[in-house]
């Protein structure tokens, strides 16, 4: 059936809205500075082109709509599946709040982490917009608009219909165009004389162990009609202790915002940031008065490194070299669609490490401050790039792309992870280049920029492969080497290789297929001392409308919910440098004793051995990592040896269907109405050996305080290598979650879970 189509680590303390009601029964307080959770009691209803042109108006009849809870997608449910096509329309959001006397006087602002991809915005019937950026954060000023006496109302039209003026704008892009407020939104309330977070910039001209400098730049808003003297104070901690104090006088004229540059300091015996030791300070800037009392402070985040390309011997960080080992990352989840909560972020960098990768893109678009979040304190550099895809418009398409740059560098040009800003994807228009160039430049003098580049003659003759600071360069890496002799001056990296789409989780023979092209091309970019890195197509499966009638793209080194493919455990044995051994596939093959079958082991070990029921398995094929070996039932075991360290990896014949073992990544779930964790059941036999099973029907239960959530709505999943999985949400109430899985002719998988605040 065809369906319709902040570097801001800001430690700060979330405050609850109580039936949309802030008081100061319910909120606490951080040194003078406000952010409120607005996530609660919104109402959702699409709008399905039938025209709700007066959503906005107070007495509209809302008793209908859908109760949601953001961030929220109203594609969650008709994407991921088997069926072409979803809904790309209109949709109305709608909350009812009261705000406290008790913030009279102070300046309020409304900040959504980001709507896809047009919103316009109403305020007790003020309007602002519209909005049409779709990944970077929207903040109005309402402070005029809201009324402390009485109920006030926002309300909200979205679009994620396609527009060509609109970026990423292309019609059937290579990824899912999916409609919402998909992140969250916050009422943050301030003193009328505050610091910029857009202004807040921190920056290391100095890097070194014995010696480093910091410097720190931020704005000072004045909202009152008077001159105001303020004091700005920076202070660097390492852990608890102070290693630096800092501090700027001023007077901020009445109305304006006045930007501090250039507060410097030194430290001594600096500890570095880097993927393998993601060291981070914090940086405490207070704003004081002219009476000597705080009224505003925010704290970041810092990380000293230094970095750069080079045309002849590529990627440099902190003196020394470094093969940037990468995979682009799509921002969706089944079930989920684009909102996807903080746990699922962070797994996804947790992963990635897991892999041995040390890089990531961001592709093609601003991802969510939390995957930043914990690329820095987990280590991995980052390429952050503006929404796009194969496609420039006109002079408002241009208009949206550099402002939408300049929103991605003001929120995101602290994160010590970031090395690279985007300006494009698979697209060339120098017109464009030149002007984002130049903002970015000015945003941002300290970062290279880069764009995607997958017609390289196209790019030499209009002249674009010159603009950015570093040329990112799309598959046919058949041509690399002439480009390189060509313009040797051009600093060069991979940015998309290999997309071994038809990669099927389950499907050792097209698992392996994608295997190999990832290795083959890895061996070649590895090689080129000029190139940066490599940096694969893709990490996960992902849903997408480029061909209708394939709407999962399924090049993924591991699958949607995250199940590892062979490819992934290549990664990690050509990538890790712990010892690491790996056997491809399983060893369960009923009716087939002593056929010959491929066995094929993965290391980065100097010695590896394969054994067959404790006998030895001579090597007996010309390809390094394969041994062809007559089957027979029982214990498949690899041994590696590298120095004095021995790793094995064994698999194990299993016995027929016994029972379903369910787990997952925690004991706890957040119980906030959004967190959400995968629940994977597997098929064992009575020994706890993995059945390999494809296609088997898990059907899953839940009873307590959560809800499952399932491609589609569905609760019935097919399984792929013995394995099914299902989210399980937590429903906003503290208590225990019960999830059950059961298949036919099996005994039952219980897990239970705990939501807590």
């Amino acid at each position: 059936m065809i369906k319709k189509q902040f570097f801001l680590i800001l430690v700060i303390l979330g405050y609850l809205f109580t039936n949309s009601v802030f008081s100061k029964n319910n909120t606490q307080r951080l040194n003078h500075r406000q952010i409120l959770d607005f996530n609660q009691n919104w109402l959702f209803e699409k709008d399905d082109w039938v025209g709700l042109n007066n959503a906005s108006q107070e007495d509209w009849n809302d008793n209908y709509w859908e109760k949601i809870r953001l961030p929220h997608s109203w594609n969650a449910n008709d994407t991921f599946d088997n069926e072409q096509g979803y809904y790309r329309g209109f949709g109305w959001y709608r909350k009812h709040f009261k705000i406290g006397k008790e913030l009279k006087g102070r300046k309020l602002y409304l900040r959504f982490g980001a709507i896809y991809v047009g919103a316009e915005i109403w305020v007790n019937g003020n309007y602002f917009g519209p909005f049409n950026s779709g990944y970077t954060p929207i903040q109005i000023d309402i402070t005029e608009c809201v009324d402390m006496e009485k109920e006030n109302l926002i309300a909200i039209r979205v679009n994620n219909i396609h527009n060509d003026e609109i970026p990423p704008g292309r019609w059937r892009m290579d990824y899912n165009c999916y409609g919402g407020i998909y992140r969250e939104v916050e009422l943050i309330s301030l003193s009328p004389v505050h610091l910029s977070e857009n202004e807040l910039f921190v920056t290391t001209p100095v890097v070194d162990q014995k010696f480093s400098q910091i410097s720190v730049q931020i704005g000072v808003k004045n909202n009152t009609n008077v001159p105001r003297q303020t004091k700005v104070v920076c202070e660097l901690f390492d852990g608890t202790k102070s290693v630096a104090k800092f501090s700027q006088s001023m007077q901020v004229p009445a109305g304006l915002n006045l930007i501090l540059k250039n507060l410097k300091s030194s430290i001594k015996n600096t500890k570095l940031w880097s993927p393998e030791s993601p060291y981070l300070y914090s940086l405490k800037i207070t704003l004081f008065n002219d009476k000597n009392e705080a009224i505003d402070d925010l704290i970041t985040k810092v990380g000293f490194r230094d970095f750069y390309f080079d045309s002849n011997k590529g990627f440099f960080l902190n003196g020394k070299h470094l093969e940037l080992k990468g995979l682009n990352r799509h921002q969706c989840y089944p079930g989920l669609a684009n909102a996807v909560p903080k746990r699922l972020q962070i797994e996804d960098v947790k992963i990635l490490k897991d892999l041995g990768a040390n890089f990531i893109r961001c592709s093609h678009y601003p991802q969510h401050p939390d995957l930043l979040n914990a690329c820095d304190e987990l280590g991995l550099l980052v390429y952050g790039e503006l929404a796009s895809w194969q496609h420039i418009g006109g002079e408002k398409f241009i208009g949206i792309m550099d402002q939408m740059m300049k929103e991605m560098i003001c929120r995101d040009r602290n994160h010590p992870s970031i090395i690279l800003w985007g300006l494009m994807n698979e697209g060339r228009s120098k017109k464009m280049f030149e002007r984002i160039q130049r903002t970015t430049k000015r945003l941002d003098p300290t970062r290279p920029t880069i764009y995607a580049e997958n017609h390289i003659k196209e790019a030499i003759e209009l002249g674009t492969a010159f603009i950015p600071d570093v040329l990112g360069l799309n598959y046919k890496l058949q041509k690399y080497d002439e480009l390189h002799q060509n313009y040797p001056h051009l600093k060069l990296t991979n940015s998309e290789c290999t997309n071994p789409d038809g990669s099927i989780l389950g499907d050792l023979e097209t698992e392996l297929a994608g295997l190999f092209k990832i290795k083959n091309d890895l061996d070649l970019i590895e090689s080129r001392d000029y190139l940066g890195g490599a940096c694969i197509w893709s990490m996960h499966d992902y849903g997408t409308e480029y061909k209708p009638v394939r709407p999962i793209q399924k090049s993924g080194v591991i699958d949607v919910y995250r199940r590892y493919k062979e490819a992934a455990n290549y990664l990690k044995s050509r990538w890790h440098k712990e010892p690491f051994i790996h056997i491809s596939g399983h060893w369960t093959f009923p009716d087939e004793v002593g056929k010959i079958k491929d066995v094929y082991v993965w290391s980065n070990c100097d010695k590896v051995k394969l054994f067959l029921n404790g006998e030895i398995i001579n090597k007996n094929t010309d390809e390094p990592n394969l041994w062809q070996v007559s089957y027979e039932p029982g214990e498949l075991k690899a041994v590696g040896k590298k120095g004095r360290s021995e790793v094995k990896y064994i698999l194990k014949t299993a016995g027929n269907p016994a029972k379903i073992v369910l787990s997952t990544l925690s004991s706890e779930l957040v119980a906030d109405g959004f967190d959400a964790i995968p629940f994977e059941a597997k098929i064992v036999d009575q020994n706890g050996v993995i059945v390999p099973l494809n296609k088997k029907i898990v059907s899953f239960g839940i009873s307590g305080l959560g809800k499952l959530i399932g491609i589609g709505g569905e609760t019935k999943v097919r399984t792929a290598k013995g394995s099914a999985i299902i989210l399980v949400q937590s429903t906003g109430n503290v208590g225990t979650i019960y999830v059950t899985a059961k298949a036919e002719g099996l005994k039952l998988g219980q897990f239970q879970i705990i939501a807590n605040k």
